[in-house]
């Protein structure tokens, strides 16, 4: 399967430049951007991410892997200013004479927060977590025209730079190896892997996608044009539970393990299944 380079798509995938403004004061009801959930291992958790088709899947992806590697970088890009409205710090890659470095950028959005990247089941004593819903309405402020339907437009590694101040890598799924990956999330990189588009407007294959692929993609319930956030490889020889069974089996094959932040459908796939149907995958350090 022939994938352009990401170079190539990135005049296609890079946002319009617009002079975003400061939202103004929210008179509304009080809101929590963190609670510590049922099931949460911190109160930014993966588990509060539930994208519910409202949104970006690069940025809600490379929320959830940012919250299970490190979540103390989204708990201090948000502030709350005790009056409905939060801002929000993103880094902005800046070249001056041949160096490169970020600076912060302070973007303010008020509430109320209600679109699908906050977890409902979240619900503190002021209202419902929403701490992935006020990144993403701020990234819109500043980086989509205010669009929170915004789906298409973000490349994961302009996203992981814009919230980590930290540059990305891209590479085609084919160019890193399971121990490679492996090792990337030993050392706590943000790791989000990303598909091209499956079929076209009327639900037809593309012609470049193979029978083997399509079968793949069937099996697997992969979403096409769209970015998962990388969670887990596991090594052959490991036991682990097949989410399909639910029993537990040995991996005959490096496993990988990919967090759709729709909340649901993830994937659970052979580490060269994964290589033949996904085209990309970003990562950055997240310290």
């Amino acid at each position: 399967m022939h994938i352009a380079a990401p170079d190539a798509l990135r005049a296609a995938f890079l946002p319009p430049p617009h002079d975003p403004q400061p939202a103004a004061k929210a008179d509304t009801p009080e809101q929590t951007p963190f609670v510590r959930g049922e099931g949460d291992r911190h109160t930014v958790d993966p588990n509060d991410i539930q994208q519910d088709g409202y949104g970006s899947c690069a940025v809600l992806s490379t929320l959830h892997t940012i919250a299970q590697h490190d979540p103390s970088v989204i708990q201090d890009m948000i502030q709350d200013n005790g009056d409905g409205t939060y801002t929000v710090t993103f880094q902005e890659k800046v070249e001056i004479l041949g160096f490169t470095f970020f600076k912060p950028v302070e973007v303010t959005v008020s509430g109320p927060f209600t679109g699908g990247a906050a977890n409902p089941a979240d619900v503190g004593a002021n209202g419902e977590e929403v701490w992935p819903a006020i990144i993403e309405a701020a990234y819109a402020q500043q980086y989509k025209g205010g669009d929170l339907t915004y789906e298409t437009g973000v490349m994961p590694a302009d996203v992981m730079e814009r919230i980590l101040g930290a540059d990305a890598q891209t590479a085609g799924t084919g160019e890193v190896s399971a121990e490679q990956m492996s090792q990337r999330l030993a050392d706590g990189e943000a790791t989000v892997a990303w598909t091209p588009g499956f079929k076209d407007d009327d639900g037809n294959w593309l012609p470049e996608i193979t029978e083997e692929q399509q079968a793949l993609i069937e099996h697997y319930g992969i979403a096409g044009g769209h970015a998962y956030a990388v969670s887990e490889v596991i090594p052959a020889g490991t036991s682990y539970v097949d989410p399909t069974t639910g029993e537990s089996v040995v991996a005959s094959e490096d496993v990988i393990v990919l967090d759709n932040p729709w909340g649901s459908s993830d994937v659970v796939m052979p580490y060269s299944d994964y290589q033949e149907v996904y085209g990309w995958v970003s990562s950055a350090a997240t310290e």
